[in-house]
């Protein structure tokens, strides 16, 4: 059973006064509807009302299932009276208690007053309505989800309830809200919504939504969950994933995207059937699962040392203009992952040279310079250890540049030429290694300390990339 509460609570609160000043008074009202459920039996509002500068009163209700389809609240009411209406100065607590029984009204009307000094109080009335929502009416489920959360969340209806795999769906504007009875009433709504529809909806193997979309715990990404034993999350730096089954349950034990993993960068890929094989990749990671275990993945890696001698030594072969002189290549950045609907992008490393620049005039000082690139190493097409891979690196973005000397002088100059010695050298793509369908590239991934690791199938035919991979990478050149 499902419980629709509509309430109104409103406050009438006194600021007594001292002569010869008047006594001041204040009112407050606010109205909203919440659902009680299987999966959400209670839930709390809290209000503020203040008055006359001094006064604060605080109402937090709450709301709790009880037998019957009857609903029981409880209030926890508290003044305080200060110097302003922010004062933490407690001056009166009072309790309020009641039961709604299904399909009836009460009113619950306190007194919190001032037992400290002054004449202070507050009368809090609480009005509430308690509709017992049958199972066996689903759009009723539907439709009191849909006045919870406001028409300013969900827009206008675009559909009428209508029977879909497993329960019942209605459409609108911003979300879409499932409903079954061993589910209950669940939104859909934005990115998240987009790739369930793309993987199928209901019709897919994530069945019915389990969860309204939930914040993470850094309240940045989000998330649904699925009765058929997965999720979608989604990131700014990821895009809306799919994670299932095994995957999904490795990745929770690990701590989901707070563990080492972080956020899905992939939906789950099936690679075969016999034996049975799937990923996922990850911001910092891949979980390959075969059969019912999980097996880690061949690797072959540069580390951030082994990343910054490549391409240092690239720099200085493709600047080849004399009057550039390079004397410190760093890595001064390395991005988040970039949010896509389905492969999330690389991060990007941004690499720093710093010199000299002969000005070719006695009378001009040779100018300092430095200058901030942004690579990106990327696999074309996305990896899926089932097609040919290319392994490239490109500019990804224009370069930074930055020159002076202490007179001043021929610094534009200076600048526009490096511009044009370094871009020119990285005008195009530059190919690292065409990798055969056969190896099983399931990833190449720059790590968060700009290391490269490349993952493969952990069969022999992988295993055996890895190895020659890991060997083409202690000796990379660019």
């Amino acid at each position: 059973m499902t419980n629709l509460i509509n309430y109104t609570l409103s406050m009438r609160i006194k600021d007594d006064e001292s002569w010869p000043f008047s006594d001041e008074y204040a009112n407050r009202s606010v109205s909203g509807t919440l659902l009680l459920d299987d999966t959400t039996p209670e839930r709390q509002i809290f209000d503020i009302g203040r008055c006359g500068g001094e006064v604060r009163v605080e109402a937090r209700i709450t709301f709790s299932r009880s037998g019957g389809g009857a609903v029981r609240v409880s209030g926890d009411l508290r003044l305080y009276e200060g110097t302003s209406t922010n004062s933490s100065d407690l001056d009166g607590t009072a309790g309020m208690n009641g039961s709604v029984a299904a399909d009836s009204g009460v009113t619950l009307t306190q007194r919190v007053a001032n037992t400290d000094e002054g004449g202070d109080w507050a009368d809090v009335t609480l009005q509430a309505n308690n509709d017992a929502l049958d199972a066996r009416d689903p759009c009723a489920h539907i439709d009191a989800k849909a006045a919870a959360l406001g028409i300013a969340f969900t827009g206008n209806a675009v559909s009428g309830c209508e029977n879909v795999r497993g329960g019942q769906r209605k459409r609108f504007q911003h979300c879409d809200i499932y409903y079954s009875a061993s589910t209950g009433a669940h939104e859909v709504h934005g990115d998240i919504r987009r790739k369930y529809d793309f993987k199928g909806g209901p019709n897919s193997d994530l069945f019915l939504p389990v969860t309204d979309e939930t914040a993470t715990p850094d309240r940045i990404g989000r998330y649904n969950h699925f009765s058929g034993n997965g999720s979608i999350y989604w990131h700014p730096d990821t895009g809306p994933m799919e994670v299932r089954g095994g995957i999904r349950a490795t990745w929770a034990g690990q701590g989901w995207e707070r563990g080492g993993l972080g956020y899905p960068t992939s939906d789950e890929m099936m690679i075969g059937q016999s034996p049975a094989q799937w990923f996922s990749d990850f911001q910092n990671g891949v979980l390959f699962w075969q059969d019912n275990a999980g097996i880690d993945p061949a690797v072959a890696t540069l580390s951030r040392s082994g990343v910054l001698a490549a391409f240092e030594a690239a720099f200085r072969n493709r600047i080849t203009d004399a009057r550039v002189d390079i004397q410190s290549v760093s890595i001064v950045g390395v991005s988040s992952t970039g949010g896509d609907f389905m492969r999330s992008r690389n991060r990007t490393i941004t690499f720093r040279l710093a010199g000299e620049v002969s000005s070719g005039h006695w009378f001009i000082p040779d100018p300092d310079w430095w200058l901030e690139m942004p690579i990106l190493i990327e696999a074309i097409p996305a990896p899926n250890a089932a097609t040919d891979v290319r392994l490239q690196v490109r500019r990804n973005g224009s370069a930074r540049i930055h020159a002076s000397n202490f007179a001043g002088i021929g610094t534009r100059e200076t600048v526009e030429g490096i511009r044009n010695a370094v871009e020119s050298g990285f005008s195009a793509p530059i190919s690292v290694a065409d990798i055969p369908a056969a190896a099983g590239l399931l990833s190449a991934k720059v790590l968060p300390d700009a290391a490269v690791r490349l993952y493969f199938r952990p069969d022999v035919a992988g295993r055996f990339a890895a190895g020659i991979a890991q060997g083409r990478l202690d000796n990379l050149q660019l």
